[in-house]
């Protein structure tokens, strides 16, 4: 099985040298030096479903290699917290970069993780099917377990913050069945920050790492919309949870954009269709609008009624402001970090 692995590796490898790309060795945690930092190649999955996912089909997991920029703070010594921060549906814009620095100015380390560049999409956006969102649950996994192996890097203090897609990412991460499933160890995010994240389709376990949470979501987003991303979050309050939600007067989906609001006009919102939720354990999908059953069979069917195309995007100066505050705050208190920031 080692061997298996180290041969798959390999291969991958040589398929990033071939295409000219410039990655780090970083599958082994003993492989990064104290001060590595950078774009770092690492070894991840592409499921194809959240299904195979929670059912641990890794027969269905095709390999991957992706990769993503760690930035550590100046003037540290000694290992430092990090965030994981995931992308969203338009993949690594401008905008990330205000939260790199965000964190690195308080002491914590930020590692972007590229979830579509290396699978060859540009965005998805205007089609989410081109990444499947199990894909990106697999990344932001793959990526704590390279973290926590960096020895420069606190291991018992790596949280996980996303946007939009990436914000579903940021939920899903403290869900037990897929940590277990993917990491197959005791690895755990320490916190969670989802941001205007897309909470219309829930996989849900009431077996969660109850680890503290950040649900930061716009009063004016009309994309993935609040209501729902504020009832999940209630939902994991009752299953034991800390977790607190910030309303952003005003802001519309993305409102840390490096561009003005605009009319995205092909891009797919299911907000119309209401919150499916899938109870992963049976693997029952319900319609929470009514409560009713839903065959998995017609969920395509439901799909083409009831997502509609055209939502508004960019910046709110001021929730900015404020989401980065109250992120760096939230940080600060469960990492047991100085108010200072180091």
């Amino acid at each position: 099985m080692i061997a298996a692995r180290a041969i798959d590796l390999c291969r991958l490898v040589v398929v990033a040298v071939l295409y000219g790309l410039a990655f780090h060795c970083a599958a082994s945690a003993q492989a990064l030096a104290a001060d590595a930092g950078g774009r770092i190649g690492f070894a991840s999955y592409t499921p194809r479903t959240m299904y195979d996912v929670a059912r641990t089909a890794r027969e269905k997991w095709p390999a991957q290699q992706v990769w993503g920029d760690l930035s550590l703070p100046k003037g540290t010594s000694g290992p430092v917290p990090a965030i994981v921060l995931m992308h969203g549906s338009g993949g690594i814009e401008k905008s990330m970069g205000q939260w790199v620095d965000a964190f690195n100015d308080i002491g914590v380390a930020t590692f972007v993780v590229s979830s579509f560049e290396p699978r060859g999409v540009r965005r998805t956006a205007e089609d989410q099917t081109l990444v499947p969102p199990a894909a990106n649950l697999v990344d932001a996994f793959m990526a704590l377990q390279l973290l926590a192996g960096h020895p420069g890097i606190d291991r018992a203090r790596i949280g996980v913050m996303g946007f939009s897609r990436g914000g579903e990412v940021a939920f899903r991460t403290a869900i037990e069945p897929f940590r277990r499933a993917i990491l197959q160890s005791d690895l755990k995010f320490a916190l969670h920050i989802p941001v205007y994240a897309g909470c219309n389709q829930v996989y849900w376990s009431p077996e969660i790492t109850r680890a503290p949470m950040l649900n930061l979501v716009g009063a004016d987003d009309d994309y993935t919309t609040a209501a729902p991303c504020e009832q999940l979050a209630a939902r994991y309050a009752a299953a034991g949870a800390p977790i607190r939600t910030i309303k952003y007067p005003h802001a519309n989906h993305s409102w840390d954009a490096m561009y003005q609001v605009f009319l995205l006009p092909n891009a797919t919102s299911g907000a119309p269709c209401g919150v499916l939720r899938w109870d992963i354990e049976p693997w029952v999908i319900t319609a929470e609008r009514d409560g009713s059953r839903v065959d998995p069979a017609r969920l395509d069917e439901l799909f083409r009624s009831c997502v509609r195309r055209g939502v508004h995007v960019g910046r709110n100066e001021a929730a900015f402001r404020q989401s980065r505050s109250d992120a760096q705050a939230f940080v600060r208190e469960v990492f047991h970090l100085p108010a200072g920031g180091r």
